[in-house]
């Protein structure tokens, strides 16, 4: 089992950061009715944009406004993994911090990304963000 997306921490895995990110943006001005379900949300991205883990049974959307500050907090299972994991991999000298590839993209100019392609993808990064 990979737990990093079957497992008990499985994270919703994007296979195209622009066009989630898109959805993302669509839903949030409104030009789009976002999901009512997991299972509406799962038949919108599956499987060419992104991969819901099973561990994931329902889906909650929230649209903060700007007077409001959404204090996210992560799971306290997850935030604890991953900080054990993180301190035994600068012990052990492990490999580099694993970021989506769009970041290197934009950064070293290997796929030439648009501002607009690079923000929807950052989007779509933090909308799903959650310690891994």
């Amino acid at each position: 089992m990979n737990d990093e997306f079957d497992g008990m921490f499985g994270r919703l895995e994007i296979v195209n950061y622009g066009a989630f990110g898109r959805l993302i943006a669509d839903w949030a001005l409104g030009e789009k009715p976002w999901p009512e379900s997991l299972e509406e949300f799962k038949s919108i991205v599956e499987p060419d944009i992104a991969r819901v883990p099973p561990r994931m049974k329902a889906i909650h959307v929230v649209q903060p406004n700007q007077e409001v500050f959404y204090l996210r907090l992560p799971p306290e299972k997850m935030i604890k993994r991953s900080l054990q994991r993180f301190a035994e991999q600068d012990k052990e000298g492990g490999t580099r911090y694993q970021v989506p590839p769009f970041y290197a993209d934009m950064v070293c100019g290997d796929e030439g990304l648009s501002h607009t392609e690079f923000f929807l993808s950052r989007v779509a990064d933090y909308t799903i963000s959650i310690c891994m």
